[in-house]
């Protein structure tokens, strides 16, 4: 992930994965009709707000968002349901539940998660940031966060340093913590614009970077080379007439950079190998893409979207896509020290958490949300968890405990050895390098579209018409000046990121 340093702004350049054109329906629209699908989704966005508070208590329960730790280990598991927080501190063998009550977090929205070092979990709600240690009965405030709307979340890959995002409501700026995210201070102000997604390089805490919308809703790209201390752009040229987010950086390579581009009703898949400043489509989707994953080593690419005739697909060293993981309803992915972890549909695979040492041929069930048994028995009586979410268990887990989706799975642990799924296969020679993967077209069709060159531009007048100029100012972050009218973009900005925050996160 790369920002970068000054306002010497670049054009994005493109090259073509494959030789399909840019998807017609996208491409071919003039200016005025991408305008108006984007005025079209910020109404929708202000419908949604309005009954955002009633919808989050009362979802079907489910599984949406993972993350493992800490550092290289997969001891403490983390997994996001719309009924609360699942938390392992054994590799998946036994679970106990979180209410949102217990970190603030009833009928807000879902919350972004990281585990920092010696297995401190962070969340990052609309209320705040809370940190918890195991055994994770208490929530407290994190030390230094504000008590405001944050939206993403991140941490390197040892656990030490943690990036948050605050906003994409009121003030909009980034937190940083050194110490696995018990205390946090303040980084950079994201002034003029409205933060979307953050992430830090897992190899290298100076660099974070930042998708946002600027004033009229255009998404751009930012960059930190300083720990989140400032911020710089790098370009707001994407071809695409959605939402876009950082997906994922190299665990090596802080320059290596995934993008999630939404386009209609769905997603392309954009990489970098300068820090953002030349992007390249290196796959799409049908539907909006749910997750994405990157092996350790860079070399193995995961996607999964909304659409179930696509399913898991993988692309290794830069080859063709093809479909993996049989008929599982992916609804997230993670990969983490050798596994990739898998959410599932709970009613229609039967489980909601999985693995595979096969990188995604065999996926194994790990957890069933029909197996719960409530709040950590091991927390005090006098315990927030304990108090606050032990009277509410019954309800909650009712919707459970009515599914008829069959007997739950005999689960498959992380350390099963010869019980696990099968061994990795040979996936080839190391050639990531090489190029963009050619899309396979047995599993991703030709006018699901990747851009190229002719359409990066096509759309530049109606960016360029309202574009905000940036100035920098002492280290403090970015500052844009806005137009006459910037206030009202402003709040359509405001309530799209709102919005977008619940169809998206990450991996």
């Amino acid at each position: 992930m790369w920002v970068q340093v000054g306002h010497t702004e670049r054009a994005t350049n493109w090259t073509s994965a494959a030789s399909a054109p840019w998807d017609r329906a996208v491409a071919m629209q003039p200016a005025a009709r991408r305008f108006s699908v984007f005025f079209k989704v910020c109404v929708a966005a202000l419908s949604v707000l309005g009954a955002s508070a009633a919808e989050a208590n009362g979802r079907f329960p489910a599984a949406n968002y993972f993350v493992a730790g800490p550092g290289a280990t997969n001891d403490v598991l983390l997994l996001r349901t719309t009924f609360g927080l699942q938390v392992s501190r054994n590799g998946g063998r036994d679970w106990s539940w979180v209410c949102e009550e217990a970190f603030a977090s009833a009928g807000s929205g879902d919350p972004s998660l990281a585990i920092g070092a010696g297995g401190t979990a962070v969340v990052a709600t609309f209320a705040g940031l809370f940190a918890s240690a195991s055994p994770y009965c208490a929530w407290p405030a994190a030390a230094g966060a504000p008590a405001q709307g944050f939206g993403d979340l991140a941490n390197t890959a040892d656990g030490t340093h943690l990036v948050a995002l605050l906003g994409p409501s009121g003030e909009n700026a980034l937190y940083v913590s050194a110490d696995g995210g018990q205390s946090w201070s303040a980084g950079a102000g994201l002034h003029g614009f409205f933060g979307e997604t953050v992430d830090v390089a897992p190899s290298d805490p100076r660099r974070v970077y930042v998708t946002a919308y600027a004033s009229g809703g255009v998404a751009v790209l930012l960059r930190s080379d300083d720990g989140g201390m400032s911020v710089h752009e790098v370009t707001r040229t994407f071809g695409v007439d959605g939402s876009v987010y950082v997906a994922g950086v190299d665990a090596h390579r802080p320059d290596v950079l995934y993008l999630r581009g939404n386009d209609g009703l769905g997603t392309v898949l954009f990489e970098s190998d300068d820090g953002g400043f030349t992007l390249r489509g290196i796959g799409a989707t049908r539907g909006t893409m749910l997750g994405f994953a990157l092996s350790d080593d860079g070399r193995t690419v995961w996607t999964a979207s909304t659409d179930a005739t696509e399913g898991l697909q993988r692309s290794v060293a830069g080859g063709p896509w093809t479909r993996v993981g049989g008929s599982v309803s992916v609804k997230c992915l993670r990969y983490h020290a050798g596994v990739l972890f898998v959410c599932a549909d709970e009613v229609v695979d039967g489980w909601s958490l999985g693995w595979s040492a096969d990188a995604g041929d065999h996926i194994a069930p790990l957890l069933s949300l029909r197996t719960l048994q409530g709040p950590s028995a091991e927390c005090p009586a006098s315990s927030p968890v304990t108090t606050l979410c032990g009277p509410r268990w019954d309800t909650v887990s009712r919707p459970l405990r009515t599914t008829e989706a069959g007997a739950p799975p005999t689960p498959v642990y992380l350390d099963a050895g010869a019980d696990a799924p099968a061994p990795p296969t040979d996936l080839g020679p190391a050639a990531r390098d090489a190029g963009a993967p050619a899309v396979d077209t047995a599993t991703t069709p030709a006018d699901a579209g990747i851009p190229d060159a002719a359409d990066a531009g096509f759309d530049a007048g109606l960016r360029d018409a309202g574009a905000p100029s940036t100035t920098t100012s002492g280290g403090c972050g970015c500052h844009v000046s806005t137009a006459a009218d910037g206030r009202g973009a402003a709040l359509l900005a405001t309530a799209l990121a709102l919005w977008s925050r619940r169809r998206r996160r990450r991996s």
